[in-house]
């Protein structure tokens, strides 16, 4: 792998998370004058909890899924595994990325803080994710020859 892959996938993850910061900021912009703060269950709109627990659903199934597809790259070429790694990749930043976006929606529509604090909380697990050329090639199993193409 050249470093352009390298640089790619943090181009890309730099896009989801410059994504989730716009979002949070127009939409902070737009609600700053109806803020408000409330856990109950008894909220008139039906996203919370319901925005949150999908957040935690969407983590665990892009770790799933990422994990999966890193499991069964052993047997392949670098360059293939590479490649594997990039699709998994960017489906688990896909998968982080949205839990934090909906409760920016959930914000955005309901004016209440905790959405924007779940969205805070979805967008570290996504900040954690970012790609590094050590945890490639930590995770990949990748040898001498192979690591200098990162």
């Amino acid at each position: 792998m050249n470093s352009s892959k390298l640089k790619a996938m943090q181009t890309i993850h730099l896009a989801f998370c410059v994504a989730i910061i716009v979002m949070a900021a127009t939409s902070y912009l737009t609600v700053k004058d109806r803020l408000s703060i409330d856990t109950s269950l008894n909220q008139p709109e039906v996203f919370f909890p319901l925005f949150p627990i999908l957040g935690i659903i969407s983590l665990i199934a892009g770790q799933y899924l990422y994990k999966q597809q890193i499991s069964n790259l052993q047997d392949l070429s670098a360059e293939d595994k590479i490649n594997k790694y990039q699709v998994a990749f960017i489906i688990r930043a896909a998968l982080f990325e949205f839990p934090s976006l909906l409760n920016t929606i959930g914000f955005l529509v309901s004016g209440n803080i905790i959405f924007l604090i779940a969205s805070l909380i979805f967008f570290v697990f996504l900040l954690a994710t970012r790609p590094k050329k050590q945890t490639i090639i930590d995770e990949l199993n990748l040898s001498y020859p192979d690591t200098e193409k990162l």
